[in-house]
């Protein structure tokens, strides 16, 4: 309860500060229906300087932490922080270098 009670409060915290960040698709679908693969989900205008966006599942745990060291775009490919490919809902995700910012993401398998 404690981990769903401080994603929560930290999600609302920073639903008042405008985003500058583009998170696309989203919702993420991994393949069409004439089986393309439709990519890594794209996160751009993020601080140039690198910094780490950490993903969690809608009960409140982690599920990923990506960094980037440089540039303003970086990607997720939709796994855990074990490689295995995470399930269908919705995902949270904080930017927490450069300003806090946050947002939703919806997995669709």
């Amino acid at each position: 309860m404690k981990k769903i009670l401080t994603v929560l409060f930290l999600f609302s915290f920073f639903t008042a500060v405008s985003h500058a960040v583009k998170v696309y698709p989203n919702p993420w679908i991994p393949a069409d229906n004439s089986g393309t693969h439709n990519g890594p989900i794209k996160f751009e205008g993020l601080p140039s300087g690198g910094g780490t966006i950490i993903i969690y599942n809608s009960t409140g745990e982690l599920v990923r932490t990506i960094t980037w060291p440089t540039g303003s775009t970086t990607t997720w490919d939709a796994k855990n922080n074990l490689g295995e490919n995470v399930a269908s809902g919705v995902y949270i995700w904080v930017l927490t270098q450069g300003g806090r910012e946050n947002g939703k993401i919806v997995i669709v398998r």
